[in-house]
């Protein structure tokens, strides 16, 4: 009987999971973070995975990826990239970098931000430019995409999206709140 890889879904799912735990902001207390808050949440996230599934996680090596998910051999089980710029700029090479570098890991993964209902299809745009980045081939990509909405130049959060790109397709796969306390019958809602 052959044995099925369930490591993609198995992080997708740890990830959303993580997502929660640990949460730099407070409903009550702190409702904004910085962006080292948040790259720091990122990388704790994915530290939780990595261990819940075996696994060892090394931040900035290879071609200086955010961070490598390795097995005990030293295999490249995901290449992972986080940035708080939009997908669709510019200034966005993390989907190329871990496009270089695909045929090396099982899977990559990219978490990103995406602006919503701002009249423009920006949240659009952002996923039609991943997609296109990411390209044809049978590589799967997981995309976590954090969209928000700008209000007094800050970003406020609405939802944690998981795509899965591959052969040319990009599917989504999972969507949360991207705050504990919109979570429904949780212990962090707020009433």
């Amino acid at each position: 009987m052959s044995k099925k890889d369930n490591t993609i879904s198995d992080f997708i799912t740890l990830f959303n999971a993580f997502w929660y735990r640990d949460f730099p902001l407070s409903q009550a207390y702190k409702k904004l973070g910085s962006r080292a808050e948040w790259t720091t949440h990122i990388g704790s996230c994915v530290k939780s995975c990595a261990e819940m599934l075996g696994y060892f996680t090394y931040f900035e090596s290879g071609i200086r990826t955010d961070a490598v998910i390795k097995d005990n051999v030293g295999n490249d089980i995901a290449h992972i990239e986080w940035e708080w710029w939009e997908p669709h700029t510019k200034k966005v090479n993390e989907i190329k970098k871990l496009f270089s570098e695909k045929s090396r890991a099982k899977f990559s993964v990219l978490f990103s931000y995406s602006r919503q209902n701002d009249g423009k299809n920006t949240h659009v745009k952002n996923i039609k430019s991943i997609q296109k980045q990411w390209g044809n081939g049978p590589y799967p990509l997981v995309v976590f995409l954090i969209t928000f909405n700008y209000e007094s130049s800050t970003r406020w959060f609405n939802e944690l999206e998981t795509y899965l790109v591959k052969d040319g397709k990009m599917k989504k796969v999972r969507n949360q709140p991207a705050l504990p306390w919109c979570k429904t019958g949780t212990r962090w809602e707020v009433s």
